[in-house]
């Protein structure tokens, strides 16, 4: 059975507490995203055969299947891994927290959490799967490109093909630079919207949270410059 991709943004919501579901619907939805719910394990994963999301707030401690188990059957998949997920619990130990990272999450966010907090690393994760996705399509294209040039300069007069085929690979190189600029770019003003939320809170765990989020995120920019 083929998935249904629909238009923008979808968020699936994975909470066995229907007021938790509640809450985070809300508040999703007032920012304009769409969003399903899963009330366990099981459910998520029959979501996920036939629906395409782009981000999955998963909450670890649930009967049956927990999260890290959901997170784990996700990443070993190969039809829903690539699918970003975000860890909701109220577990605010470091390996629990770890954990989460080991299993494949791109996140992880302790409750009781702050409503900017999470929408800022939603947007975060939603921005870095599109410009991926962009990335993706662009070097398929370009692949394909290439392979044309390659055809057309083989039956050109010799040496043709050489000059022809090292201008197309500039090319190349210079449209992939931009995406990844655009990526960069995105990822800077991630770490900024981090920064100026340490400074407004007063709370030393939650600016440690902070801190751990945006170090995360300056280790991937260090990584895109050396692309």
């Amino acid at each position: 059975m083929d998935k249904i991709y629909p238009p923008g943004p979808v968020i699936l919501l994975v909470d066995d507490n229907p007021q938790n579901l509640q809450v985070l619907g809300k508040l999703l939805q007032e920012e304009k995203y769409k969003i399903e719910f899963a009330v366990n394990g099981e459910s998520t994963l029959e979501w996920l055969k036939n629906k395409r999301f782009d981000l999955i707030l998963l909450d670890l401690n649930m009967p049956g299947m927990n999260g890290f188990e959901v997170c784990k059957r996700i990443r070993s998949d190969k039809e829903m891994y690539e699918v970003p997920i975000i860890f909701l619990s109220a577990e605010s130990e470091r390996e629990s927290i770890l954990k989460g990272f080991e299993v494949g999450a791109q996140d992880y966010v302790t409750k009781p959490f702050d409503s900017r907090e999470l929408l800022a690393r939603v947007k975060t994760q939603l921005d870095l799967k599109s410009k991926t996705e962009k990335l993706e399509k662009i070097n398929d294209w370009l692949g394909k490109k290439i392979d044309n040039w390659l055809k057309v300069s083989l039956g050109k007069p010799g040496g043709t093909e050489s000059t022809d085929l090292n201008a197309k690979l500039i090319e190349f190189d210079k449209n992939q630079s931009y995406v990844l600029k655009d990526i960069y770019l995105e990822l800077s003003t991630s770490v900024k919207e981090i920064e100026k939320l340490i400074g407004k809170s007063n709370d030393p765990k939650t600016k440690s949270q902070y801190k751990e989020i945006a170090k995360r995120i300056a280790d991937a920019l260090v990584k895109l410059e050396q692309m």
